[in-house]
């Protein structure tokens, strides 16, 4: 078959890349997993989004003060003209320390802090006033961010955590669905006129928008083939690279195999990566650690497996034993366990787990694609 030369090509660097990353041990990788997000490149960004707080939008779960506050936060953002990622960030960054609510108390960590932002009292957030007012705090929150370098290019939980120094930088992950459908039906609004926001129903576009960015010159698209016969499984942010982290639902800290790409559920498809024999399709099942996943073989010796994780129950179009084609939709995003509680698995929002196994060893995906020309999830 057509990848067996290149799985034996690169399997001796994947197998000692791995044991490179254990003998180094947990806490040096630990350290480098801040920074694993600076290999994406951003070439482009959305505009930031207009917003007004006197009619606001319908979002699932958030209340009037919440959805008050978040308009502060994205008019403050569209006052200074910052890109679209810059209030998704901003608006996660709220939700994580304060739950969208001005509060007029700190914590045990930060007695000192106030407002939306939990901003602290030393010198660096402006007076007592300034960070309870939605407007000026978020307005100093978007200047600190745009002072952190390559913050487009963090994880957005890293990009907040260098700006508001939390003491875990994952603090924020959990937030950034919320924030992104928060914005989205701001975004909505804005544009369409239509206040209310479904997950499901999301439209691709806007979905993709969502993520402030557009494909860099030269990208293979999702769906399209590189001249080395690789596609770009979906469209998304990458939210959690591969490599050691504290799983958000369990607190363990452990080896992530996968690269997550987070999207909206069901309208953003999903695509086999290469050609190759679908040996799995469901939930559980084969090394299950993903709710419903497809698994393929590439080489037909199990020696190039790619794994997609968390796709939606009802969504997937294929079956075991079935060939595809690099670039073919074979599901569709999935992951939120209120949506999907069987489907989704181990997960806390909607996106894509996608793997690659050479030789039995997962290494990174994003590596894996790059080596043939394409970059998960533009």
């Amino acid at each position: 078959m057509k990848f067996v030369g290149i799985a034996l090509a690169v399997a001796l660097c994947a197998v000692l890349a791995v044991v490179g990353v254990v003998m180094a041990g947990v806490a040096g990788f630990f350290a480098d997993e801040e920074t694993s997000g600076l290999a994406a490149q951003v070439c482009d960004s959305a505009a930031a989004v207009t917003a007004s707080t006197d009619q606001l939008p319908t979002v699932p779960g958030f209340s009037t003060e919440q959805l008050t506050n978040a308009g502060h936060i994205l008019a403050a953002g569209a006052d200074l003209d910052v890109p679209l990622r810059a209030q998704q960030v901003a608006v996660m960054t709220a939700l994580g320390e304060s739950s969208l609510r001005v509060l007029d108390h700190g914590d045990n960590v930060g007695p000192d802090s106030r407002g939306l932002f939990q901003q602290r009292a030393n010198g660096a957030w402006g007076s007592y006033s300034d960070r309870l007012d939605p407007h000026t705090s978020a307005t100093n929150f978007y200047r600190a961010l745009l002072n952190v370098p390559g913050w487009q290019a963090l994880e957005p939980t890293i990009a907040a955590h260098r700006t508001q120094r939390n003491a875990n930088p994952w603090h924020y992950e959990s937030y950034w669905p919320d924030a992104t459908a928060i914005v989205d039906a701001f975004q909505a609004q804005t544009t369409a006129a239509s206040p209310a926001v479904d997950l499901v129903s999301l439209p691709d576009q806007q979905a993709a928008n969502r993520f402030g960015r557009a494909p860099c010159a030269g990208e293979v698209s999702t769906g399209a083939i590189s001249p080395q016969g690789w596609a770009n499984p979906t469209s998304g942010h990458l939210t959690s690279p591969f490599g050691y982290r504290t799983h958000p639902i369990t607190g363990q800290h452990h080896l992530h195999t996968g690269s997550d790409v987070a999207n909206a559920c069901g309208s953003t498809p999903v695509y086999a990566a290469a050609d190759g024999v679908v040996i799995w399709q469901g939930a559980g099942g084969y090394q299950g650690r993903t709710g419903n996943q497809i698994v393929i073989d590439h080489d037909g010796t199990g020696g190039v497996i790619t794994r997609y994780g968390h796709v939606l129950t009802g969504s997937i179009l294929v079956r075991t034993g079935d060939h595809v084609t690099a670039g073919q939709q074979i599901a569709s995003i999935g992951g939120d366990p209120q949506l999907d509680p069987q489907g989704a698995g181990g997960s806390t929002g909607c996106h894509l787990h996608f793997e690659v196994n050479l030789l039995g060893v997962p290494v990174d995906a994003r590596d894996h694609l790059a080596s043939f020309g394409v970059q998960l999830g533009s």
